[in-house]
């Protein structure tokens, strides 16, 4: 490159001199064949003899002469200006040429890139997207420690009992986490991302739906957004933020996809309908934030699936519990749109209200019932006290067959038809006692009365 621009530079200059040569050479010619020619022609009588005469003569050609000289001078700066603009041109067309040439080359490397954050706003980039969700929603996320009371019966005292996470949901203080962080806690302490430390109250708890909404009394909160989990779709972009294994490793942000939807899943409180990511959930992210790429939060991280071993302490859905199966990148996140309203019946109720018969009920298999002679259904294990049941007349020891003319053989079954009405409705239970197929009116009460 070197020789290419040493030989390049000394073409220019012999083009400039040869350039200044040509054009002295013409205006030299011009002017002695012509006005030189003309000046010398001029006849010098005897009345132009006097020295005046001669001296204005000579100075018509000194004027002369500066006037072409002039005029030299701005020709070959005119020509030198017009050389200087046709080589910049030369150079942005051949500049040009080759931009297109390496955009064309690239072009095929450029397709190679998959973009697995699409859609992205023209403002942002993936260099700089999570960053940017991570600044927003970070201040929002809480660290969630808590303790129970122990006594040796000569003294007590608060033993550490575990961590997660939590989302603060508005300025006042109310903070959303997981059923199972706080479960059984004698104190629970609340740490904001600015190092700040609160001890919190619990406003309300709903174990079906492993939710439970804190409060502490602190100023400066930022209240986290939450999206539409209805809009998701499979490969959408997940970031989750959290406490993997407490303090330590506070503010964590792990990304992802979405990796299913509506996985209906059997928990210890029951089923329940999850969001499946692939973005890293570890023990301490319960309760944290799952968000889109708007930073909204659009799940509340419950589980991480590692094994199908009922012994492992991760699988908390117990699922799969016959097989001995590892997995990996399958975390699991409660919508943000079933939460709501569970969150808002806590923070006004402290409980959420649902229908109920008022039974505690014992599935009743085919092998069951092949063995006592009873037939297979839902095997009433108690009756509660002034609840519609036991209005209704039902009893220990009865068994119920069918709701609303619907063969119920499942707890899963039963609870399905009693959700879809509200409290104050009544139902129509066929039910078996003594060899008898027996039906009566029951009336649905809330579940408030049994809290």
């Amino acid at each position: 490159m070197d020789i290419e621009n040493e030989q390049t530079k000394r073409l220019n200059e012999n083009n400039m001199k040869n350039l200044n040569e040509n054009i002295d050479d013409v205006f030299t010619e011009n002017f002695a064949n012509n006005d030189l020619n003309k000046i010398d022609e001029v006849p010098m009588t005897s009345d132009y003899q006097d020295k005046n005469d001669e001296e204005n003569a000579k100075n018509d050609l000194e004027n002369s002469k500066k006037s072409l000289g002039k005029m030299v001078k701005r020709f070959r700066r005119r020509m030198f200006v017009s050389f200087v603009a046709v080589a910049l041109i030369a150079a942005l067309i051949g500049g040009g040429i080759v931009a297109g040439i390496m955009a064309y080359t690239n072009l095929g490397q450029k397709t190679q890139v998959i973009n697995r954050y699409l859609p992205l706003s023209s403002n942002n980039s993936n260099a700089n997207l999570i960053t940017n969700i991570a600044k927003i929603v970070s201040p929002s996320v809480v660290g969630i420690d808590t303790s129970v009371s122990y006594s040796n019966g000569f003294r007590s005292a608060f033993v550490s009992e575990g961590s997660g996470s939590g989302i603060i949901i508005d300025s006042q203080g109310y903070i959303v986490t997981n059923y199972h962080v706080i479960e059984g806690a004698s104190t629970i302490t609340v740490s904001l991302s600015d190092g700040r430390k609160f001890s919190a109250q619990l406003i309300g708890k709903d174990s079906k739906t492993d939710l439970a909404v804190l409060k502490i009394n602190a100023t400066n909160l930022t209240a986290a957004k939450l999206g539409d989990s209805s809009k998701l779709e499979v490969g959408d972009l997940a970031v989750a933020i959290g406490n993997p294994l407490g303090e330590s490793f506070a503010g964590t942000v792990t990304s992802g996809i979405i990796s299913g939807l509506n996985r209906n899943l059997q928990s210890d409180y029951g089923a329940v309908n999850l969001i499946q990511t692939d973005a890293a959930i570890n023990p301490g992210n319960s309760g944290g934030p799952l968000v889109n790429s708007n930073a909204e939060v659009i799940g509340i991280t419950s589980v991480k699936l590692t094994s199908t071993d009922s012994s492992d302490t991760q699988d908390q859905f117990g699922m799969f519990h016959s097989q001995g199966t590892l997995v990996e990148g399958m975390g699991f996140a409660i919508p943000i749109n079933e939460a709501k309203p569970i969150i808002d019946e806590l923070i006004k109720h402290g409980y959420v209200e649902r229908p109920m018969m008022g039974v505690s009920v014992q599935e009743v298999t085919q092998q069951d019932a092949a063995q006592y002679n009873i037939p297979v259904g839902l095997y009433i294990a108690q009756v509660q006290q002034g609840s519609g049941a036991d209005e209704a007349g039902l009893q220990a020891g009865d068994v119920i067959t069918a709701v609303d003319g619907t063969k119920v053989q499942t707890f899963d079954a039963l609870q399905s038809i009693i959700s879809k009405h509200k409290v104050g409705d009544t139902i129509t239970v066929t039910f078996w006692r003594n060899g008898k197929t027996l039906s009566t009116k029951v009336k649905l009460m809330s579940s408030s009365n049994a809290q």
